[in-house]
């Protein structure tokens, strides 16, 4: 009995692990798609885009990558 609940939390871990990774990158490249949306729109109405917005878009493709 032992063994077998094991074998399901490790089973179930490495599913688990595996879903969380690929929703965090949906999550990054939503933030990402955004924030470009933003600057976009900002644009377009005659303003400058938001001070430090390459920080941010930085540490997001650091993210990504890691």
């Amino acid at each position: 009995m032992k063994l077998r609940s094991v074998a399901v939390f490790g089973v179930g871990y490495v599913l688990g692990a595996k879903a969380g990774r690929e929703r965090y990158v949906q999550i990054v490249e939503a933030i990402q798609a955004a924030s470009q949306r933003f600057d976009e729109a900002r644009r377009q109405r005659g303003k400058p885009s938001r001070a430090g917005s390459d920080g941010l878009d930085s540490y997001l493709d650091e993210a990504s990558r890691s």
